[in-house]
């Protein structure tokens, strides 16, 4: 991002010695925002906020990198982004600034775009009437048209947005009503996307398939709403992206019209936010495709803060002795949980020469990164850094920034006296590893040292950026693949005084579930939970989300009636490479079925099912996937594709996986409930005692 905006500037240099470079004045808006949700092309939408607290600062404007030029100015206070003088390559960043823009708004425009059979994808159209012969046609209506979309672009509530239509006959751009929206069928998808995001800037507006130019839905016939703050590569404030959605669809609204319905679909976190905002705001969606779904982010921090902390102690084991058990990932795995494998080569995403190889676990390939992505402080990407500096924020501005996921909804959680947002992470009175010990995969002796030396994370006020690879400043002959330095950790954890575990903050906690980021099963439309089967791929999409989503719901409200789990195979996981080729996208049909089930009533295909890599239905039923959440037999799709545990659920916590800080019993407790399955001597029973001298956790 930041190397463009610099190459630009030194290109004008350049010129100037040359011919010289040509300057205008960006426009300004000062104090005209639009306070309603009518506006048109030419205007500004409105910045916010309505219920989601104060608004983030400092917050990078990124108009510019997305082809949408500089925001607006709004003050001359220095307040927000440095706004430059446009020269006939770029802002001249390396002048004084003629303004500031705070609410990074821009200007409502139009664009079309149209799909190609050549590209297999949406191309941008320069006139709406001329056509390359590349061109889709589709049918809608029983007519066969141009599949050629209207690409509504602007600013709301800070964030990028964008709504596309089919637009293939001509029309005027005057005014709303001057549009030809005749092949539009009435209803609104609202795309949701995915991803691991800090806040402090607009996020992505480019126009792709992952936004607003959603295939499966415009062939369809259904507009598309998306934003940039409905998605969770931007920012993880799920109230915040409640907000946005609602002023983006009452822009909508006010624009285009009431449509019959309107239905969620996207991944990932994009699946998270169409199960919490159909939790926390009742009406805004009427059904919900969530895609490789997880129930929420908070507790799925629980056991992916896990995984490091078992790799390190795994990998320092085996580096101890190569030869022995711990280099075999599959027996890691039946303490770590998910998904692993023997054949593997090592990731080129974060290499870790301790770790056996090949081979790897779900957790070293896809969750390695992420603890720190969202619970370090002092760790951020280096363009952030640099964003800042090209936009004139002052020093002690980049200093306040904290960047961890709970500083990010710094207006939910509770903060120290360091500005520091208090934690949910959890670990006290966790037993790793404990149905492995059961099933007599690890010995007593072996339990007791795994659960004294695995240790825990730091409060994030002690955390540093040290020698992790992200760090930029990381000493290279130092490298700490497993973050160890903002681990607590004790040398002689083994023989002595066992490593320290982390106390969540009760009040975090608490807020956590009372601002609706927690997700309890409160859901009372149609949901079709799609996802592919990637656990062999060791994706960080394993199957086990859907299943916790349904859990907790029939803990809400005693049944999942209206939820539908599809899973559908893949054409290809190289075992080496773990590359996947995934060709059957289910969200045509399942937008086919989730438009009979709210038009006409919950149609036959509404109903548990497996399709293999062409679409086929491998099996349909309500018994598809027995075994599960149950304790019957094994249905034909849960044997065909089977899920996997997290360490927390072999720590003895069900699939629900909703447990921030588990309730503590003593270890005598523990003993006569039998959860150790067999008896301990005096010597070890009182090691036991010393590792949790609080006690263990009571998941029942």
């Amino acid at each position: 991002m930041i190397t463009t905006l610099a190459q630009l500037s030194i290109t004008c240099v350049l010129l100037l010695a040359l011919a010289g470079c040509s300057f205008k004045q960006p426009e300004a808006v000062y104090n005209q925002p639009v306070t309603n949700d009518e506006f048109w092309i030419g205007d500004v939408g409105p910045t916010g906020p309505i219920f989601s607290g104060p608004q983030q600062y400092p917050f990078i404007c990124i108009g510019y990198r997305e082809d949408l030029g500089q925001p607006l100015i709004d003050n001359q206070d220095g307040i927000g982004n440095a706004v430059f003088r446009e020269t006939i390559i770029g802002p001249w960043i390396y002048g004084k600034p003629i303004g500031y823009s705070r609410n990074c708004s821009i200007k409502t425009r139009v664009e079309y775009y149209y799909f190609s059979t050549k590209k297999q994808a949406f191309l941008p159209l320069k006139k709406q009437t001329k056509v390359p012969a590349d061109v889709e046609r589709i049918t809608i209506n029983n007519n066969e048209i141009n599949f050629v979309v209207r690409v509504e672009r602007g600013s709301i509530n800070r964030f990028f947005y964008s709504i596309a239509m089919l637009a293939p006959h001509a029309e005027s751009l005057t005014s709303p009503q001057s549009l030809n929206n005749s092949t539009w069928n009435g209803k609104l998808v609202y795309k949701f996307r995915g991803g691991v995001g800090i806040g402090h800037w607009q996020g992505r507006a480019r126009m792709n398939k992952g936004h607003a130019l959603h295939y499966a839905s415009l062939k369809r016939g259904y507009a598309v709403a998306f934003s940039s703050g409905s998605s969770t590569a931007t920012h993880y404030n799920l109230q915040l992206a409640e907000e946005t959605a609602v002023m983006v669809k009452q822009h909508f609204v006010a624009t285009y019209g009431e449509p019959d319905y309107t239905i969620g679909i996207g991944g990932s976190g994009g699946a998270i936010q169409q199960y919490i905002i159909a939790q926390n705001r009742p009406g805004f969606l009427d059904g919900a495709i969530p895609q490789l779904s997880y129930p929420d982010m908070v507790t799925q921090i629980s056991h992916v803060a896990d995984c490091d902390l078992l790799e390190r102690y795994f990998d320092h084991k085996y580096q101890a002795a190569p030869d022995s058990k711990w280099g075999d990932w599959l027996f890691r795995a039946k303490i770590v949980g998910l998904n692993a494998n023997g054949t593997a080569l090592k990731s080129a995403k974060l290499d870790n020469p301790y770790a056996p190889a090949p081979g790897a676990s779900t957790c070293s390939r896809s969750w390695r990164g992420q603890v720190q992505t969202v619970m370090n402080p002092y760790l951020s990407h280096p363009a952030y850094q640099k964003a800042l500096d090209i936009f004139r924020y002052p020093d002690e501005v980049k200093r306040s920034i904290k960047w961890t996921y709970w500083n990010d909804l710094a207006n939910i959680y509770p903060q120290d006296e360091n500005g520091i947002a208090k934690s949910t992470w959890d670990n006290v009175g966790v037993q790793y590893g404990l149905q492995a010990l059961r099933n007599g995969n690890l010995n007593v002796e072996e339990f007791l040292e795994l659960n004294a030396c695995v240790g825990s994370w730091k409060p994030p006020h002690e955390m540093e950026a040290g020698d992790y690879p992200w760090n930029p400043l990381a000493d290279p002959e130092s490298i700490d693949p497993w973050d160890q330095s903002n681990m607590q950790l004790n040398a002689d954890c083994n023989n002595g005084t066992p490593a320290p575990r982390s106390h969540a903050s009760i009040d975090a906690i608490t807020a956590a579930f009372e601002s609706g980021h927690v997700f309890i099963g409160r859901i009372n439309i149609p949901v079709i939970d799609v996802r592919w089967y990637l656990d062999p791929a060791l994706d960080i999409h394993h199957s086990l989300g859907s299943f916790s989503a349904r859990s907790r719901i029939i803990n809400h409200k005693g049944n999942a009636n209206n939820q539908v789990i599809w899973v559908a195979e893949c054409d290809e996981i190289d075992p080496e490479t773990l590359h996947r080729l995934c060709s059957y996208d289910p969200s045509g049909n399942a937008l086919d079925v989730m438009n009979q089930w709210l038009t006409r009533g919950r149609p036959a295909q509404a109903v548990d099912s497996c399709f293999d890599a062409e679409g086929k239905s491998i099996y349909a039923g309500h018994d598809a996937w027995d075994g599960i959440l149950n304790s019957n037999s094994k249905g034909k799709c849960s044997h065909q594709f089977p899920i996997y545990p997290t360490a927390r659920m072999i720590a003895g916590e069900n699939i629900n996986g909703d447990t921030l800080k588990c309730q503590l019993k003593s270890v005598d407790k523990a003993l006569s409930d039998g959860d150790y399955g067999m008896q301990l001597t005096t010597h070890q029973l009182e090691r036991l005692k010393q590792i949790f001298p609080d006690g263990v956790c009571d998941y029942q």
